[in-house]
């Protein structure tokens, strides 16, 4: 499975798509990536204030870190 991470980069491109109200295909389409990796990043990391889901790719990315310290974690445990 070939997998790329999202970029800071690549995460502010897309909070700013998805501020102007574009759809998660062309979302797609303009950054280069899978509509299912778009939908999936804005689920996992979208924060809702008064029932409106927010997307701060700096909180993103501290959720993407923090995600990929628990995989790492268990392998020095044994």
């Amino acid at each position: 499975m070939n997998y790329k991470h999202f970029t800071i980069e690549e995460r502010c491109c897309l909070r700013e798509y998805y501020v102007k109200g574009k759809s998660y295909r062309e979302i797609a389409r303009l950054l280069g990536r899978n509509v299912s990796s778009v939908s999936r990043e804005l689920r996992r990391n979208c924060t809702f204030f008064r029932d409106i889901p927010r997307y701060y790719p700096h909180t993103a990315q501290k959720k993407s870190n923090l995600r990929s310290s628990y995989r790492h974690r268990g392998m020095f445990w044994k």
